[in-house]
């Protein structure tokens, strides 16, 4: 995999890893690992892993008698997440045609990917697929981004700095803040014992620029949204006033996120 991958993309990965893994991601692994309640020996598959700070911990809890596999289908992400943990089963594949065997896993766990799935009811198919009977699964999305207001800020300096393709694009992860269509399709899937718990956790950036920056170099690309140096200037300059309110003294950014967990059981 790695001989086919650009040297742009695995750093992708490493930066994405850096950034923001401990400014945003790893304080919610906690509440998915309990939600899906993974025991010493137990196989457990990430979907959509990213770096793999959700397969680490898994890892962690399993311990040397279980398996952890993980699957996302960007390489970059693979090849700096295999960089931090090579005893992990790193794979290439989407969660809509996961390459894993029927009735393999004890539990299978998502931290914010459902949102990006382009078939969320083949993907839900998928991971009950691939579950053993009485298996658990915890998938963790977004809550609205009326409950994420850092982010709403940044949604509305992006709106009215570049325009509406770019607000809407830092507005996808926070797609399913209303969990129903999420509970509707585990149901349609068979899942029993769908439950959803709101939660808050706290984001640490090294400070609001650098948050912003990441977004707009790194995100909104993705979407064939590219801005030129000047309009990067442009945006940091009001986002530096809009965000200025979440900074500490030391200048870090700190601000609530909310998120739903959501787990489920395959009898």
């Amino acid at each position: 995999m790695e001989q086919n991958v650009s040297q742009e993309l695995v750093e992708a990965g490493r930066g994405y890893e850096s950034l923001f893994v401990p400014a945003l991601f790893e304080q919610w692994t906690k509440h998915l690992i309990e939600g899906a309640g993974i025991e010493a020996g137990w196989h457990v598959l990430d979907v959509a892993c990213g770096t793999g700070v959700l397969a680490r911990q898994a890892l962690s809890r399993t311990g040397s008698g279980g398996r952890v596999v993980a699957v996302d289908p960007a390489p970059g992400m693979l090849i700096a997440a295999r960089e931090i943990e090579p005893s992990i089963d790193w794979i290439l594949c989407s969660a809509e045609a996961l390459e894993l065997e029927d009735e393999t896993f004890d539990s299978v766990i998502s931290q914010f990917g459902m949102m990006f799935f382009e078939d969320r009811q083949k993907s839900a198919e998928e991971m009950f697929r691939v579950l053993k009977p009485g298996g658990s699964l915890a998938i963790a999305v977004w809550n609205s981004v009326d409950h994420n207001p850092a982010y709403a800020d940044i949604i509305i300096v992006l709106q009215e700095q570049v325009g509406v393709a770019a607000a809407d694009a830092l507005r996808l992860p926070y797609s399913l803040g209303n969990t129903e269509e999420v509970t509707t399709l585990l149901d349609n899937t068979e899942f029993s014992d769908i439950s959803v718990e709101t939660m808050v956790e706290t984001a640490r950036f090294p400070s609001s620029r650098h948050m912003v920056e990441a977004e707009l170099r790194g995100w909104l690309p993705l979407f064939d949204i590219f801005l030129s140096e000047a309009e990067i200037d442009d945006v940091l300059i009001e986002s530096d006033k809009t965000l200025s309110k979440y900074a500490n003294s030391s200048g870090e950014a700190i601000f609530p996120t909310s998120a739903h967990v959501i787990t489920a059981r395959k009898n």
